[in-house]
């Protein structure tokens, strides 16, 4: 049995292994959590709707895998604290994914400051706050856990239109490289998996399906990615194989990132 949170002893060689994935209920999210259940005894689903949380249960579940639910606002004060203490009560807590963002396609003269500022609580504060927690744990990660982000070619690239989840995802670059600075000593690997252009039901619904599948032909390789090839980034950075592997961004983008640099042609008459 895992020890209590208050207990602050060391865990035992049996504690269950427990991974904890943020925004579990969405696309990126939901696949992390069924890829990390293969690996761990337990996975905290966390998403503020309960709803898609269970559903993400119940897939693991029917796959043979435990997870619990738990609904939780990453834009609440207490988010890390509360998901790190469900987390202890469940076990030994070797992984952690956060696959959460707040992202609105308007031109910077229309952006609010409310908007820009839930971009910074969902993303890097939230973020933050929870892998904090869990390293202050009284049952602290083991050496070599992984902590995950969930990052964006928004971060490097001034994507127009997004002022707000351009600057988060900046911010939140950071937050991964200074974690993975400061934590090197406690073997806490601390990196971030970068999608490209994911066909995620959000993507949809801001998009459509038409859309999409128009500007999947026009992508390198000539497709939109897929959610499992994100989750199987992530596995593979939560896995011993990447026990040396810390502060780095690992892009899933079927070389769209390397394909954005374009020189004016000028005029062409």
């Amino acid at each position: 049995m895992a020890e209590s949170p208050s207990s602050g002893g060391a865990p035992t060689g049996d504690s269950p292994t427990v991974a904890v994935v943020t925004g579990a209920g969405g696309g990126i999210g939901g696949a992390c959590a069924r890829a990390l259940a293969g690996s761990h005894d337990t996975v905290i689903c966390v998403d503020r709707d309960p709803d898609r949380a269970q559903e993400t249960v119940a897939a693991i579940e029917q796959a043979g895998g435990s997870a619990v639910p738990l609904a939780a606002d990453a834009a609440e004060p207490a988010f890390g604290e509360h998901v790190a203490a469900v987390a202890a009560a469940a076990g030994l807590v070797r992984s952690a994914v956060h696959a959460l963002a707040h992202e609105e396609h308007v031109p910077a003269l229309d952006l609010s400051l409310d908007s820009v500022r839930l971009s910074f609580a969902i993303g890097p504060l939230a973020a933050f706050a929870l892998f904090r927690a869990l390293a202050v744990a009284p049952t602290p990660p083991p050496p070599g856990a992984a902590f995950t982000v969930i990052g964006s070619l928004h971060e490097k690239h001034a994507f127009a239109r997004c002022l707000g989840y351009n600057a988060a995802h900046g911010a939140l670059g950071q937050v991964v490289r200074t974690l993975a600075h400061e934590w090197a000593d406690r073997r806490i690997r601390v990196n971030a998996v970068v999608p490209g252009w994911v066909a995620t039901p959000g993507e949809v619904a801001l998009y459509g399906e038409e859309h999409l599948a128009r500007a999947g032909k026009a992508l390198p390789f000539g497709a939109m990615g897929d959610v499992g090839q994100v989750a199987a980034a992530v596995a593979f950075l939560s896995s011993p194989a990447a026990g040396y592997i810390s502060g780095s961004f690992l892009t899933v983008d079927g070389a769209l990132s390397v394909s954005l640099a374009r020189l004016p042609e000028g005029d062409q008459s």
